[in-house]
């Protein structure tokens, strides 16, 4: 009796030290540390920047909270939207919405408000400001009268009735069920105005952004020369936002974000990235390398992207006229001029002068249409693997009407042929008398962007064959040069993504950019090729009668009065099937007019380690994090922090 009276004695003792280091290890325990190699080198973090690549928005979705969620079903979820009610008053001409915003913070503390929302919104809307998303809110009142010059920013018909509720005044009755679909756009994530206001590169590194997502920018190394010197490791960051949805005094540190860091380590070579993944040192693929798709192809799970691969061919651009010694320059990346800022330029259309030797031939769509036809879609889709050839200009996946029961592409089919015609490419050439080996002219593509890269090649080949001089572009990063207003200092930790600054300039004969929807409307991938729908700058000039405001086509140069027409008819038509199908109708003009080129319709392609659990993504291919586990992940913190 005595032996196992000292027996159980023992047991509890044991416990009670075993509770006692669990205890311990519970109070030093900050949580799984998540290595994964999530997307290429994101350079630029602005939400507005987001559509521009596919791998901005994978991360911009992990730092900013939005309104409202489109979940993996595409079902419109509140977020940071609490509730939200609809008033009509029709004798009154009153129609709104108002947003209550649930309880949140930003990475410094400060409480998410209503007026965050606002300034948002304004920004996108400003007239001197270009966002090809601006049309996400021409619903809202007085929407477009400032995009045009016509209102004040003032007049806008959002306002923050107190600090947690947004009011949105609308121009009329809408379908309000579409405007909470835009709604889900991380074009249209809340920002703070003190810190945007700062400088044009406020989201680029830990101490200047801050955000109101589940997890915050905590390190960036980028690989600038400063970084080489100190021998750091070009790495991404992401550490647990303390303050998302969770009282500080109060609450378990876990209590919203389960992981504690996110590691992405950018130094690794693809051969590399794999080995890790398969010694189980890496727990998460988001970005599988070009280099070894084929290999893993029936590992991955492959879901649409909602993105479009596209080539856009500068309608405004003089193609130069062929001249070897030039040409030379053109394949060596020495075709840049020095510009006005002191920054390299890629030669375009702004910047050759007049009398420049050459012709507007992007102009004409008959020589559109014979670069769009020389490529073999099929053939480039095989070879990135994780892609389906483009038959048309809306991806896979974008809604028909108002759910992901029927789909755009569903309905509309195909427009464009996916294998290569040159004997129809040459014809069409003949026919307006261009002689294409006559001209020479670039792409410009993103030099950090494998498979961008691996399609710029495939389509130099394909226009090449119908006997144009091409060369690739390969734009790379560049360290930066601006100062930063606050400090009055150049910050030399940080790179610019030229590729895009050149973009968003028209800086370029043909750029090679992803397309990605907006949101699962068609209506807001169409909508920004008509002239006052496109999100352009106004520019501004002085005539006799003052001061007045023009508008700037899609970056395209593209400006069809028959297409602007059209889009003014879908928006003005409120009922979805009779809008869907006005919208098919502007789609088929764009093909028609081969204003753009689509190759490839985008896929994710991922992996995940199976100690990785409780991931869960949206149906615009984002993942989220913030609940996910990671099994024994106590084996995997770093030493240093043990």
């Amino acid at each position: 009796m005595a032996k196992r009276a000292l027996a159980l004695i023992l047991c509890f003792v044991m416990l009670a030290l075993a509770l006692a280091g669990c205890a311990k290890k519970d109070e030093n325990d900050l949580g799984a540390y998540v290595y994964m190699y999530l997307t290429d080198m994101v350079y630029d973090l602005d939400p507005a920047h987001a559509y521009e690549n596919e791998a901005n928005l994978r991360v911009v979705s992990l730092l900013f909270d939005n309104l409202f969620v489109l979940d993996e079903n595409g079902k419109v979820k509140k977020s940071l939207a609490e509730s939200y009610t609809i008033s009509e008053n029709e004798q009154a001409g009153e129609y709104k919405m108002s947003i209550v915003l649930n309880e949140t913070c930003w990475t410094d503390g400060v409480a998410v408000s209503a007026n965050d929302v606002v300034y948002a919104w304004k920004r996108i809307l400003e007239m001197d400001h270009s966002s090809e998303a601006a049309s996400l809110l021409f619903d809202i009142k007085n929407a477009r009268a400032v995009t045009e010059g016509e209102a004040s920013i003032d007049d806008l018909g959002v306002y923050a009735v107190n600090e947690k509720t947004v009011e949105i005044l609308f121009e009329g009755k809408i379908d309000y069920d579409q405007f909470l679909l835009n709604l889900t756009s991380y074009a249209l994530v809340p920002l703070r105005e003190e810190i945007v206001s700062k400088s044009e590169d406020w989201a680029k590194k830990p101490s200047t952004i801050s955000t109101n997502g589940p997890f915050r920018l905590r390190e960036v190394v980028y690989g600038t020369k400063s970084d080489e010197k100190a021998g750091k490791t070009q790495r991404m960051v992401l550490e647990r936002n303390v303050y998302y949805y969770r009282d500080i005094q109060e609450d378990k540190i876990d209590k919203s974000v389960t992981p504690y860091r996110i590691i992405i380590d950018y130094s690794k070579t693809d051969e590399e990235i794999m080995q890790l993944y398969n010694e189980g040192k890496l727990f998460f693929v988001g970005d599988l390398p070009l280099s070894v798709r084929g290999i893993y192809s029936e590992l991955v799970e492959v879901k649409d992207a909602l993105s479009t691969h596209t080539y856009i061919p500068n309608q405004d651009a003089i193609v130069r006229y062929y001249n070897k010694s030039e040409f030379k320059k053109l394949t060596t990346n020495e075709s840049l001029v020095m510009g006005a800022d002191g920054a390299k330029h890629v030669v375009s259309a702004q910047e050759l002068k007049e009398g420049v030797d050459g012709d507007k031939i992007f102009a004409k769509t008959e020589v559109r249409k014979a670069l769009s036809l020389a490529i073999d879609r099929n053939a480039i889709a095989q070879a990135i693997v994780f892609a389906d050839a483009a038959t048309a200009v809306i991806p896979n996946g974008v809604f028909e009407t108002s759910s992901a029961k029927k789909t755009f592409r569903e309905v509309g089919g195909e427009l464009i042929k996916t294998n290569a015609n040159l004997d129809e490419a040459k014809a069409l050439l003949e026919s307006v008398k261009v002689d294409a080996s006559k001209y020479m002219f670039t792409i410009s593509v993103a030099a950090y962007d494998d498979v961008h890269m691996k399609i710029a090649e495939m389509v130099k080949a394909s226009w090449e064959e119908l006997g144009f001089h091409v060369a690739i572009n390969a734009i790379e990063v560049a360290e930066n040069s601006e100062v930063y207003k606050v400090t009055g200092e150049v910050p030399k930790d940080i790179l610019d993504d030229m590729f895009a600054e050149y973009y968003r300039a028209g800086a370029f004969e043909v750029a090679a950019v992803d397309q990605v929807a907006f949101s699962a409307d068609a209506f807001s991938s169409l909508a920004k090729y008509a002239l006052k729908f496109s999100g352009q700058a106004l520019t501004m000039k002085q005539t006799d009668k003052g001061t007045e405001y023009e508008f700037a086509p899609h970056i395209s140069g593209y400006n069809s009065e028959d297409y602007n027409k059209k889009i003014e008819e879908a928006f003005a038509q409120k009922d979805i099937e009779a809008r869907a199908a006005i919208l098919h109708q502007a789609e088929q003009m764009l093909v028609d007019d081969a204003v753009v080129i689509p190759i490839i319709f985008n896929k994710t392609a991922t992996l995940q380690n199976k100690d990785l659990s409780k991931i869960t993504e949206t149906y615009y291919g984002t993942f989220n994090f913030k609940k996910s586990k990671l099994k024994d992940y106590e084996l995997y913190v770093p030493v240093e922090t043990q």
